[in-house]
């Protein structure tokens, strides 16, 4: 690649209140093929440029001594409007000797200098280096874009892919113990209501949402001759079907996904109650996590007021009250007063999704 196309697109600023410096530096960048030059000679017409354009500009060529406002003050004013975001080079002209000024620039943001009086091949070679460090820093930074926006894009279909597994696990479990579709879909939609009610964060009431239809997957399994049995279980049979829990966990286990790990410990905790009576593992309060308080209510309101083979369906009244009356017991009181608060909106969940 010849300079001429390699630099074409380049957009160089100078400033130099000698306007004899300003032409010669001109001439030499338009020698690389550069025909994007702004130039200046009054430091108080460059920062509105520099503010405006900072984004497209690839090199600044600033000159330390000019009256005004110095090169100095200069980029000390830039870095002040734009902090460390400043993604052009600067090279900076000044005297052989000026050793303390060297120092002042690199302090203020310069990456090079130009030495005067100017020494021609040497200013083509440091405009030339610097303008590649530029061209190389714009590519990685598009290639870190481009990288950014491709790892949401595959993490935003990774977890569409997690949500409809849960989905559709949820649904399987389902069939298999005879209910509907529509009971982990109200009990989902039940348990967000809850948790925005409590005052949880919204990608967590969004996380249980999306886990609470998993609540029962354990009963995958159980016996056939338990889950359908009519009539009431024996002993025995209680315990196997309590293991529906552990047995739901066991199957979730352990998994890099967020919304999995939430499916985990709703299906483990659903079944724990407030006075420490419930199962698996016998917690009590608020050391039952809470989407667990959250889901054991949901799961039982919507178990109340459905038709189920061993039972006919209670009216929505019967059911707030059964809730009511065992808040402090079997429930989390706090979970209970907000199904209460949030009365109508369940009512209209329970209607749009009626089985």
């Amino acid at each position: 690649m010849n300079s001429a196309n390699e630099f074409a697109e380049a957009h160089v600023v100078l400033c130099d209140d000698s306007i004899t410096n300003v032409m010669i530096l001109s001439k030499l960048v338009e020698s690389e093929g550069i025909s994007d030059i702004h130039s200046f000679t009054d430091p108080r017409k460059l920062l509105p440029h520099l503010r405006e354009h900072e984004k497209a500009i690839d090199l600044l060529i600033l000159d330390v001594e000019m009256p005004h406002i110095t090169g100095l003050e200069v980029m000390r004013t830039l870095r002040a409007d734009i902090g460390d975001r400043i993604s052009f080079p600067i090279v900076v002209i000044t005297g052989l000797q000026d050793q303390e000024i060297r120092h002042q620039a690199l302090l203020a943001g310069a990456n090079d200098f130009i030495n005067k009086p100017f020494d021609q091949v040497e200013v083509v070679l440091r405009v030339k280096n610097l303008l590649r460090v530029r061209r190389a820093f714009r590519l990685q930074a598009s290639l870190a874009q481009h990288l950014e926006t491709e790892v949401e894009r595959r993490t935003a279909e990774l977890n569409q892919a997690v949500e409809t597994l849960v989905h559709r696990m949820a649904l399987a479990g389902e069939m298999r113990d005879n209910e509907t579709g529509q009971h982990v879909a109200r009990v989902g939609r039940y348990s967000r209501l809850l948790a925005e009610g409590i005052g949880l964060p919204p990608d967590l009431c969004f996380m249980i949402e999306k886990a609470a239809p998993l609540h029962d997957i354990g009963k995958i399994g159980i016996p056939d001759s338990i889950l359908h049995k009519n009539g009431g279980l024996d002993e025995e049979e209680r315990r196997t079907m309590d293991l529906h829990t552990q047995k739901g966990a066991e199957l979730l286990g352990d998994h890099d996904s967020l919304l999995i790990q939430m499916a985990a410990s709703i299906a483990a905790n659903h079944h724990e109650k407030w006075d420490g009576s419930g199962y698996p593992r016998g917690l009590k309060g608020e050391s039952i996590p809470v989407e667990g308080r959250i889901v054991a209510v949901a799961d039982v309101f919507d178990a109340l007021t459905t038709t189920r083979p061993y039972k006919q369906p209670w009216s929505a009244e019967q059911a707030i009250g059964f809730l009511r009356e065992n808040a402090g017991s079997h429930f989390d009181p706090a979970v209970v007063e907000t199904f209460i608060a949030r009365r109508g909106d369940i009512m209209a969940v329970m209607e749009q999704l009626r089985d």
